[in-house]
C-alpha cells in the first residue's frame, strides 16, 4: 500500500480520490507516521462488516468448532448432498 503525506494529499486530493476509486489504496501519514487509510468503498465496507458484532461472534464460534473438531470438510458435504453446488450458485439439477 502506497504512503502519502497530508500535504501531498491536500495538493492532489482529486487525483488521489480518482485513483482510490480505481482500486488504489493509500496510508496517509502525518509527520511521517501512519494516521489514516484511504480504501475503495467496497473494501472499506468489507472491513466494517467483517468487524460487526454478529460476524465477530460467528467467526469466534466457527474457530471454536474447528478447534473442537466439530467441522465438516467441503468434500464430505458434497457427498452428503449431491445436488448442492459448492461454487455457491444455488442447487444443481440431478443428471
Amino acid at each position: 500500500m502506497a504512503e502519502i503525506g497530508i500535504k501531498e494529499l491536500k495538493a492532489a486530493a482529486s487525483q488521489i480520490i480518482n485513483e482510490v476509486e480505481g482500486g488504489a489504496a493509500y496510508v496517509v501519514t502525518k509527520r511521517g507516521k501512519p494516521a489514516a487509510v484511504l480504501l475503495p468503498i467496497d473494501e472499506a465496507e468489507d472491513i466494517v462488516l467483517a468487524n460487526t458484532g454478529e460476524f465477530v461472534r460467528m467467526r469466534r464460534q466457527g474457530r471454536a468448532a474447528y478447534k473442537a473438531g466439530r467441522t465438516t470438510r467441503l468434500g464430505d458435504l458434497s457427498r452428503a448432498a449431491p445436488f448442492w453446488n459448492p461454487a455457491g450458485r444455488g442447487r444443481s439439477s440431478p443428471r
